[in-house]
């Protein structure tokens, strides 16, 4: 058994050895519930009965769509991480992964119920055949001033991909209700709640990768980002600091989101100086990238342009894919000598 194994791991080995690059994304799917009533959150709206009038049918496009934007977005390969926010439960995660397209990538998935009203979370899918699980932790942002005030969990894992440990954030931070300023502060403190994990890994590991995917309901610039610490790619400071890497898109006619006309980045990817400079194994690009098929969008009847194609305007059934657009980057591995 030991030398089936031992066989089985030289394979994996080999055949990541031979890749020159691995892609991982993020995805903010839009409200991806299942049609069953859950007692202990408010997602009565997304049942048959609701007044969304949220199908089995309805259901199953969803997901068939999302796969599709998934395999897409990984090209010729599925990617070998997703991290994904407004997901219900592990069982649409479950119908995802094992339903669709997504079935031969052989996903493992990281999710926990987190104390969100709505019942919508984050979650983690890593392909198995790559990447080795070490540890997984959900972060919670406390809010003593407003103990009625219920927020997504943050995702934490680690775990070894080839040879090289990576550490994992997933985040949705609060949302903009109540006015982004006013609101800002909410984002700050689950901002703190990262940071103060980061700093803790960086205290026993100086170079490690860290990766930090997410929506952060703000673009580059906010008060949450300056709170994580984040630095422009183009101006490296050293390997124990993050780095967002849509910091080039501040000033864009582009994004990951559309409000009034208005394009922005509020969906992120950041990384530590130790893959962003990595001196071996893993490193990455300087930039993230936005996946805009033309599938993914609709003309935007109120202002000149296209936006996401949401599944819902509103209350009203459109049957699009996501009011978000999908975020990725590649790491590379440079051949050894």
């Amino acid at each position: 058994m030991k030398c089936i194994l031992l066989i089985l791991w030289l394979f994996v080995w080999t055949f990541l050895g031979a890749q020159p690059t691995c892609r991982l994304m993020f995805y903010n799917v839009e409200n991806l519930f299942d049609t069953t009533d859950d007692p202990l959150t408010a997602d009565e709206e997304f049942t048959p009965q609701g007044n969304k009038y949220w199908t089995k049918a309805r259901y199953t496009d969803k997901l068939l769509k999302l796969a599709r934007v998934i395999a897409a977005v990984g090209e010729n390969e599925l990617p070998v991480f997703v991290a994904l926010a407004e997901v219900e439960n592990r069982r649409v995660l479950e119908d995802l992964t094992t339903k669709t397209i997504l079935s031969k990538a052989n996903y493992a998935i990281l999710h926990q119920d987190s104390p969100d009203k709505r019942g919508i979370d984050v979650a983690f899918l890593y392909r198995k055949d790559y990447f080795h699980l070490l540890e997984v932790n959900f972060l919670q942002p406390l809010f003593p001033e407003d103990t009625t005030f219920r927020t997504r969990d943050i995702l934490y894992a680690s775990g070894r991909l080839d040879t090289d440990t990576f550490y994992f954030f997933v985040c949705h931070f609060p949302s903009m209700s109540g006015g982004e300023q006013q609101s800002e502060w909410k984002r700050e403190r689950a901002a703190a709640v990262v940071k103060n994990k980061v700093d803790a890994i960086w205290n026993q590991h100086p170079s490690a990768k860290i990766i930090l995917l997410g929506d952060l309901n703000g673009k580059a610039n906010t008060r949450a980002q300056k709170r994580l610490g984040a630095k422009n790619p183009e101006q490296f400071c050293g390997e124990c600091e993050l780095y967002n890497l849509g910091i080039h898109l501040l000033k864009k006619n582009i994004g990951t989101y559309r409000f009034k006309g208005r394009w922005q980045t509020i969906d992120h990817i950041l990384v530590s100086g130790g893959l962003l400079h990595n001196s071996s194994g893993w490193g990455t690009t300087s930039f993230s990238s936005i996946y805009s098929a033309s599938f993914l969008l609709e003309e935007d009847a109120a202002h000149f342009g296209y936006k996401p194609f949401p599944t819902y305007r509103g209350p009203r059934y459109i049957g699009g894919y996501s009011d978000h657009l999908p975020i990725f980057l590649d790491m590379i591995k440079p051949p050894q000598p």
